[in-house]
């Protein structure tokens, strides 16, 4: 894993986007299924982004336990919360010129690579535990300065809080 020194960012914040994915033993085949959620979201810092100081776990890191403890969670966006359609307005108004379309451009990169994760590890499952069994997972991206989209991590047993609207819905 490397840094992304130079990510792209929303009003001089960084952030990812995080996106659900669910992996199901296929009971008549033996094999693990992959089933991607339409809806991802942006997880927004609350402070400007540095590199001036590494340590600061506000500027850095975008997940919700650590922003949650800034005085300025919620300030800019509601729960630190963005959807993909205010993602789209927000490059539609700051990036016209690039024409970047969410729907388009990014989120097929993003299902090519949950697809390459699981198809990367499906082989390296007990295949007598995969029968009947299933998991969710949290795939956390970001662009970096160029548009150049990174998988971040993978997470197991990821947040599902509904504490906003958005993520209520």
């Amino acid at each position: 894993q490397r840094y992304i020194l130079k990510p792209h960012l929303i009003g001089k914040r960084k952030y990812d986007i995080r996106v659900f994915a669910l992996a199901v033993g296929h009971v008549e085949t033996g094999l693990l299924r992959g089933y991607y959620y339409e809806e991802g979201y942006l997880r927004t810092s609350c402070k400007d982004y540095t590199t001036k100081n590494l340590d600061n776990k506000f500027v850095h890191l975008t997940n919700d336990a650590i922003q949650k403890q800034d005085e300025n969670f919620g300030k800019f966006e509601n729960f630190n919360k963005m959807s993909y359609g205010d993602f789209q307005r927000y490059l539609n108004t700051y990036h016209e010129e690039l024409n970047i379309n969410v729907e388009h451009h990014i989120i097929p990169q993003i299902k090519k690579l949950i697809t390459d994760t699981i198809r990367a590890t499906c082989f390296k499952l007990d295949s007598k535990r995969l029968l009947n069994s299933f998991e969710i997972l949290g795939y956390d991206f970001m662009l970096d300065e160029n548009f150049k989209l990174s998988l971040i991590e993978v997470n197991t047993n990821p947040c599902l809080e509904t504490e906003s609207p958005l993520l209520s819905r």
